[in-house]
């Protein structure tokens, strides 16, 4: 049940982070199809990218294939968010 809950937050949260409201309340973006979250849509365009990860110069980098900015506007959104106290 635990783990069925937090894949569930964890699905609710990367919708949160990819999907802008519309004028009526709808969602529109990645993972939304009709205005509905479609976790399949966002696993394939989010999740399941190939992508490497490589060392250089002491730093960590994640290598995306071209095409596949989703994952980068993601982690871009989760740095920009405040730190908790």
């Amino acid at each position: 049940m635990w783990g069925a809950l937090l894949a569930a937050s964890i699905a609710g949260w990367l919708h949160q982070l990819t999907a802008t409201p519309g004028s009526n309340g709808t969602l529109f973006g990645h993972g939304v199809r009709g205005g509905q979250a479609m976790i399949a849509t966002l696993r394939h365009r989010l999740i399941r990218v190939p992508a490497r990860l490589t060392r250089h110069a002491g730093a960590l980098d994640l290598e995306l294939p071209s095409g596949h900015h989703l994952l980068k506007k993601i982690l871009a959104r989760l740095h920009a968010l405040p730190a908790m106290p």
